[in-house]
């Protein structure tokens, strides 16, 4: 038989549908089907109780991995809705096949390749994702009607209860150690004390580990304790039999109020602004606040988080009152003064129309296109060659372009998703205009700049790299900020770019920070 003809069969069998076809009434369909038409099946793929609106199938996955090996033509389901429920999945997946080569055909649905055929097929994909909504819908029905008549419907078991014909009942064995618990927390004995006693007596936490302080402050938030069931949204008193009475449980609940309160209030009232967005230049690592008590008064820093840690690093504290101050300072003057608006607004929206545009994206689809040809050629050349070497050679180097192709597919997709947002210059500077007015003595005026305007900011001992969020933007990374850093250091004409945009003196100076605009990125480079 012709290779051309080769088909597999691919069944699924939906733990929520037991009417269903089973996976053997639905394979000896398929069976019947490639008999009557000639084709000779070569493999079978089965899903087992698994769901058709996901792709997360393994058996599925491994078809659609095994079509690039072009050894099937058709790929023969018992009908549409076993492929899948969802259209996007159903559409990408058939459309990825397609470019194999493969087609997918229903045994017990009849589909041409006419307009009206393709309609049809519309029609049945779309009337099978409305039925896996609908009973998805029709489930969580259920799941509010028995949570509304005090059943158990799922999740997590708390210790002291088991879960019998949907129902939570005391778990005798553990109830009294729970209620123990309380007990002593309501007394005041320390969590610390209560934990050792817990992991004494063998309780474990879900994963069979040591009970630890979040699982039982948890605990001891629960409701179910006292007998109120809350779930899907509906609060139902006595939905459970209580193991603690409703005085010790109140009387905890006091406790961990005050407990919560009591230690906020023994921190320090201190806003770290750029927590968060600030890292060291030296390691990448995170900068975070610290204190000092001097002779009068408290003095507040940034510390490197990898010398806070593990003295890995030798970057020197930074004052943290000036270098907010700084950030937001540079950032009015500089970036949010009326003169350099008009000019970010218009490289900032041509670096993202190159990057991003229409170009950029046939470009990677071109690179896409002979990746693809190349591939074909090498198995084309595998195939006529009658040496096992060169068939393992040619086969090797089919694979290595195959991984480049997959990596250029990820980026076209990724490109594709940014090529929709568009960027106009009046977009951009009525954005940064928000940020114009305002006093940089006044704390929420500058918290406001840094959480909304600031993306990351790279701390070095006399130097710093702002970069600013731009509408869709990413936090900008270590390795990131590096690869900036290298292209200016070593593009001259990229340097002389942006000292005649920026006027003499070419040195980095207080007074002319150095303007960004590359991979996508605005940002400045000010020297302290």
């Amino acid at each position: 038989m012709a290779e051309s003809m080769n088909a597999v069969i691919y069944a699924r069998f939906s733990s929520h549908a037991q009417n269903e076809q089973s996976i053997e009434g639905q394979l000896r369909v398929c069976q019947e089907y490639a008999q009557q038409r000639g084709y000779t099946v070569v493999g079978e793929y089965i899903d087992r109780a698994l769901t058709g609106r996901s792709d997360d199938r393994p058996d599925f996955q491994r078809m659609i991995a095994d079509a690039k090996k072009k050894a099937f033509k058709y790929v023969i389901v018992y009908k549409l809705d076993r492929f899948a429920r969802n259209r996007y999945d159903s559409a990408v997946y058939k459309h990825k096949l397609k470019q194999y080569g493969v087609k997918v055909l229903s045994a017990m649905e009849s589909i041409g390749d006419n307009p009206e055929s393709i309609i049809l097929e519309a029609v049945l994909e779309a009337s099978a994702e409305y039925y896996s909504v609908d009973l998805s819908q029709k489930i969580k029905r259920g799941r509010k009607d028995s949570a509304s008549k005090g059943k158990f419907v799922g999740g997590n078991i708390p210790i002291g209860y088991k879960s019998i014909n949907g129902q939570l009942v005391i778990d005798e064995e553990k109830a009294p150690i729970i209620k123990w618990a309380f007990e002593q927390y309501a007394t005041g004995v320390p969590k610390k004390e209560i934990i050792a006693e817990l992991n004494a007596r063998g309780i474990r936490n879900r994963a069979g580990k040591p009970y630890g302080f979040a699982a039982f402050q948890k605990a001891l938030r629960n409701e179910k304790y006292i007998g109120v069931l809350e779930q899907c949204g509906i609060r139902v008193e006595g939905g459970c039999p209580a193991i603690i009475d409703k005085e010790t449980f109140d009387k905890v609940q006091k406790f961990l109020d005050h407990n919560q309160h009591y230690g906020k209030g023994n921190k320090a009232q201190v806003k770290y602004l750029l927590t968060g967005k600030l890292f060291c230049g030296h390691c990448g690592a995170p900068m975070v606040g610290v204190s000092g008590t001097g002779k009068y008064e408290t003095y507040y820093y940034y510390s490197c988080g990898n010398r806070k840690r593990t003295g890995s690093c030798n970057k020197s504290h930074e004052k943290k009152d000036f270098v907010e101050w700084y950030v937001c300072e540079q950032t009015i003057e500089y970036v949010l003064s009326p003169e350099r608006i008009d000019m970010i607004a218009q490289r900032v929206a041509a670096q993202y129309n190159d990057e991003f545009g229409n170009a950029a994206v046939k470009e990677l689809e071109r690179r896409i296109r002979k990746f693809e040809r190349d591939i074909e050629k090498l198995v084309a050349a595998a195939f006529e060659t009658d040496s096992k070497i060169l068939r393992e050679k040619f086969g090797k180097q089919a694979d290595e372009l195959d991984a480049q192709k997959a990596e250029l597919e990820v980026d076209l997709a990724k490109l594709r998703i940014a090529n929709k947002v568009h960027l106009t210059e009046d977009e951009i500077r009525t954005w940064i205009k928000q940020f114009c007015n305002g006093d940089l003595m006044d704390e929420d005026f500058r918290q406001r700049i840094i959480d909304v305007f600031i993306n990351s900011i790279y701390l070095y001992d006399d130097h710093m790299i702002i970069f600013y969020n731009i509408k869709g933007s990413k936090q900008v990374s270590y390795f990131e900020m590096l690869d900036v850093k290298e292209k200016i250091e070593a593009d001259e004409i990229l340097k002389s770019s942006y000292d005649k945009l920026l006027a003499p003196p070419k040195n980095l100076t207080y007074e002319h920070p150095l303007f960004i605009f590359v991979n996508g990125l605005f940002g400045i480079i000010c020297k302290r």
